[in-house]
């Protein structure tokens, strides 16, 4: 009886538990980027963006915002225009939660209808640290590492 009793107190402290997100390295995000198909000469823009709006957090929620909407996820998309809070809608056809994913996909799909409709400008965190300074270097993301040879 005392070890149920344990299990069920276990439980509900795993239940209650903080979700984490998947913090993103600069690589592991560049290659999300080019898988869906984000031209390479953009990638340290947009990898420059998920710093600043979210450092690179897949769970991040902030807000209220104006209009009390909030923003959510890697690349910060708010619901005042971009999906719904609960269910889908928006511009995008999303519930904002969906966006909260480890898997970025479905963020960049909709970050790129944001730029496409507003250029990076759509992100203050672009706007105030990455417009016109120096963008992440991620050369070194998309070398192939050389096999050693046999002589």
């Amino acid at each position: 009886m005392m070890s149920l009793w344990i299990l069920f107190i276990l439980m509900i402290v795993t239940a209650h538990s903080p979700v984490e997100g998947k913090i993103y390295t600069q690589c592991e995000a560049a290659r999300q980027l080019v898988i869906a198909r984000i031209s390479r000469s953009f990638i340290s823009n947009w990898v420059c963006l998920m710093q600043y709006e979210s450092g690179m957090d897949t769970h991040l929620v902030t807000g209220p915002k104006r209009g009390s909407s909030y923003s959510y996820g890697i690349l910060q998309i708010n619901s005042a225009e971009w999906c719904s809070r609960g269910h889908r809608g928006g511009n995008c056809h999303k519930r904002c939660e969906d966006f909260l994913s480890d898997d970025i996909q479905e963020d960049i799909e909709c970050a790129k209808k944001i730029f496409y409709q507003h250029g990076f400008k759509a992100w203050n965190g672009w706007v105030k640290n990455c417009k016109n300074k120096p963008l992440p270097n991620l050369a070194h993301c998309f070398r192939r590492k050389r096999m050693a040879t046999k002589v």
